[in-house]
């Protein structure tokens, strides 16, 4: 799969099946417009995405959180068969484009178009005055199909990103690995910790993550991690371990029947459900007696899963 930017394109991409979206998450609506895209033949197919989320630079003061780092949407994307993504840098410019500016071009000029398939809700240009219908319009009028798929609902609630970052931040993995349509995860390379696992009879690897992602609401998960292409089931304690002062926020993950020494190793962690908030305890005893409950609990969840 090739990785381009819109800007380096000089010649027209020939026969191209486009989706035009953001992408982040790509969840099961994501998944569904893509698959729409696919299903055309004798075409290329391509994604035609943002590097930065265009909320970053409509609403300065209010940046989205990601759920997916670019580089795990691209392997989604490439493992859902898109042969090429087109990244389109988001600017003041752009934002203030009218619909059809955009179209000719970042779309028109760039491909010799024979679909675009986009979703129910897409929009773009100036204040979002261009949408699907706008598209079909365009379509007629130079020579292309379009696609607008309709929603994925989960017990009637439209699955989409925002509704995913909600159900992350409130804890509620099932729901969000449900909308997602896998379990939701983060990769990162172990650093170097207090140790305060290991002295507690629970050593655990520490992850650090960048804040322009989404993470779970702070608690205690049960999770799987990924080490050296091998899975192993574990527990996951996201937050900032309120029972000792001064402890930076973490991700810190005890591996069941692990003890390799895996510093500065890249580590893959997903989350399968909640087992509990974070809390702060009276005691160092008390903890330990919490976190062997911890365990017992994640180990009876993994008999069911």
């Amino acid at each position: 799969m090739e990785v381009i930017k819109v800007t380096s394109i000089n010649k027209k991409i020939q026969k191209a099946s486009i989706a035009f979206g953001v992408f982040d998450g790509v969840h099961l609506g994501h998944q569904k417009i893509i698959k729409r895209m696919m299903d055309t033949t004798d075409t290329k197919k391509i994604v035609l995405t943002f590097y930065n989320h265009p909320e970053d630079v409509i609403s300065k003061d209010n940046k989205i959180k990601y759920i997916t780092t670019l580089k795990q949407r691209e392997q989604l994307l490439k493992e859902l068969g898109v042969e090429s993504i087109v990244y389109i840098d988001f600017t003041e410019e752009i934002r203030n484009m009218m619909p059809q500016e955009f179209i000719y071009k970042f779309v028109l000029d760039k491909f010799e178009l024979k679909k675009i398939t986009v979703g129910f809700n897409n929009r773009f240009g100036k204040n979002g005055a261009g949408s699907g219908q706008l598209l079909t319009q365009m379509g007629k009028e130079n020579n292309f199909d379009v696609e607008i798929v309709d929603k994925v609902c989960l017990d009637k609630e439209i699955i989409s990103s925002s509704a995913i970052r909600a159900a992350l931040s409130s804890g509620d993995i099932l729901k969000a690995n449900a909308m997602l349509g896998r379990d939701y995860c983060i990769k990162s390379n172990v650093i170097g910790g207090k140790k305060l696992g290991r002295k507690l009879g629970f050593p655990t690897a520490n992850i650090s993550m960048p804040d322009t992602l989404i993470m779970p609401a702070n608690g205690v998960y049960l999770t799987k991690t990924k080490v050296n292409n091998k899975m192993y089931y574990s527990i996951t304690n996201v937050g900032v371990n309120p029972t000792f002062k001064n402890h930076p926020y973490r991700i810190e993950t005890f591996i069941f029947d692990f003890e390799d020494d895996i510093y500065e190793k890249e580590i893959e962690i997903s989350f399968l459900n909640k087992i509990r908030d974070e809390k702060k305890f009276e005691s160092i005893d008390e903890l330990k007696k919490q976190i062997y409950n911890d365990t017992n609990c994640a180990k009876k969840y993994i008999a069911k899963f």
